[in-house]
């Protein structure tokens, strides 16, 4: 396998959900449409999974998801959008590396954010199955530094020197393996 980044620079890839969009509040008004009131601080997969039994985690997946009318609804994440614009400015290559099983719908949320194509598009953003795919994929491109949302995924990183936890609402405990973040200006420091 051939990595792109021959050279050591800084190479960023990025989840979806939980890093570039913020949907917790979202799925905060699904879930109450299923009876469950939860908090804010509830909304990160890894809890949410614990909390919802699964027939209903699976219909609020659907719905934030798949459903356009309320994935397009999802805002950014606050300071995404200078990131992005500090790292192109930079020339420092990004990759959007998501488990979306919509991509179409992935797509059009990033243009309605004006995010398509000026920093994601065909050649830069990848939808895998599993995490241990975002692992091969990372690999395969040569990156450095990953954010994601879930510990799961930071934990199959085998291939990225640099792994960074986005944990808006700190309720992940800080692990020797990856750097916890709460938000995009504590990564812009780590640029």
């Amino acid at each position: 396998m051939t990595k792109l980044n021959v050279d050591n620079k800084m190479v960023v890839g990025f989840d979806m959900d939980g890093v570039i969009l913020d949907n917790a509040d979202s799925k905060v008004r699904i879930a109450k449409t299923h009876g469950f009131e939860l908090k804010l601080h509830q909304t990160p997969s890894e809890i949410i999974r614990a909390i919802l039994p699964q027939a209903i985690l699976e219909k609020l997946q659907k719905t934030l998801y798949d459903s356009p009318r309320v994935a397009l609804s999802v805002p950014l994440m606050k300071g995404i959008r200078g990131i992005l614009a500090d790292l192109d400015k930079k020339n420092i290559p990004m990759f959007l590396i998501s488990r979306r099983k919509m991509p179409e719908v992935a797509v059009k949320i990033l243009k309605k954010h004006l995010l398509w194509p000026k920093y994601f598009n065909d050649k830069n953003s990848f939808f895998v199955d599993h995490p241990e795919d975002k692992n091969f994929r990372a690999a395969q491109l040569g990156v450095t530094h990953y954010i994601d949302d879930e510990l799961k995924i930071i934990n199959v990183l085998s291939s990225v020197k640099n792994k960074f936890l986005f944990d808006q609402f700190n309720v992940f405990e800080k692990a020797d393996h990856y750097t916890k973040i709460k938000s995009w200006s504590e990564f812009k420091k780590h640029i």
